[in-house]
């Protein structure tokens, strides 16, 4: 049945980080034709779903793991064919689009690191249309599935409603500031976890009973689900912090933050950041774009009277 779908279907590229694009604003989906040079039995072929259109299109995703393969397809409609980073693009796409981007991203992750089986150390093999893997020892034949390891990701607000608590991370760029995030531990509830990460990052507590649920996203780097939410504190506690995890931390009122939302395209990225802040060297900080939780969470923030 799968095999059927093929002709009809549409395609998703993904090599090493990246993802196929035609334009800054549009996932590439190419056709069975398009992508015939890429069935070599080198790159891996992944079911993705059906969409709801009319058609009912079939997804499939290739990831392309011939080293030797520089595959761009040739353009008959115009479109400027590239292949961008993941990470710091998929969010620009429009919501279909990106969550097609990090499903076939986190499924490629998958089978990249997961060759050999977790109970005897035998080599997998892929089935059900590279979305399971099963271990060829005849003694264990165990199954496993893409997994995903919660995170959270909190908005630290003051009591007012009028601050917010933003971090700068080091891999990020200059101004740079977002929420605060880290795994969920062991048997730890969502919850507990805010309070913890909020102590250990930034040294302040927040208020017991205050943690709200605001929503989750996928984050296939290499395999989070990140599970958001807000919460608040005295904005007066003294800030204790942690270097290891963070480069700063400090209270941005709307204003500020309000400034920072109206920067577009992709700021996650070092040299669209550096050119943001050289054409607007008062803004006081970056945020996320949108299409991101954590945008999703500053936005929250914003719209709270």
């Amino acid at each position: 049945a799968i095999a059927e779908m093929e002709p009809r279907a549409k395609y998703i590229l993904v090599q090493n980080n990246d993802i196929l694009v035609q334009s800054s604003t549009e996932l590439a989906l190419l056709s069975n034709d398009d992508v015939a040079p890429l069935k070599n039995g080198v790159n891996q072929m992944t079911f993705l779903g059906v969409l709801s259109d009319e058609e009912k299109t079939p997804i499939f995703g290739i990831d392309i793991l011939d080293k030797d393969s520089d595959f761009i397809p040739q353009s008959t409609t115009g479109s400027d064919f590239t292949f961008v980073n993941t990470r710091t693009n998929a969010p620009l796409l429009p919501r279909l689009d990106n969550e097609m981007a990090l499903h076939m991203t986190a499924y490629a992750n998958w089978q990249r690191n997961s060759k050999f089986c977790t109970k005897c150390g035998s080599p997998t093999t892929l089935l059900d249309a590279g979305t399971a893997r099963k271990c060829i020892n005849s003694s264990c034949n165990a199954l496993s599935w893409p997994r995903q390891d919660p995170s959270m990701i909190a908005s630290i607000v003051s009591r007012c409603g009028e601050r917010i608590l933003l971090a700068r991370s080091p891999r990020h760029p200059p101004k740079m500031h977002t929420v605060l995030a880290g795994f969920v531990e062991a048997g730890e509830r969502f919850e507990a976890a805010v309070a913890r990460e909020t102590w250990e990052e930034t040294g302040l507590r927040i208020d017991e009973g205050s943690v709200s649920y605001i929503g989750s996203q996928p984050w296939p780097f290499p395999q989070s689900s990140m599970i958001a939410f807000t919460a608040t504190a005295d904005d007066s506690q003294p800030l204790n912090i942690d270097t290891n995890e963070i480069l700063s931390a400090r209270w941005f009122d709307k204003s500020e933050v309000l400034a920072a939302t109206q920067v577009e395209g992709a700021v996650m990225q070092h040299d669209v950041a550096k050119a943001v802040l050289e054409a607007n060297p008062d803004l006081p900080l970056l945020v996320p774009p949108k299409r991101v939780i954590a945008r999703t969470l500053i936005d929250n923030f914003l719209g709270q009277s």
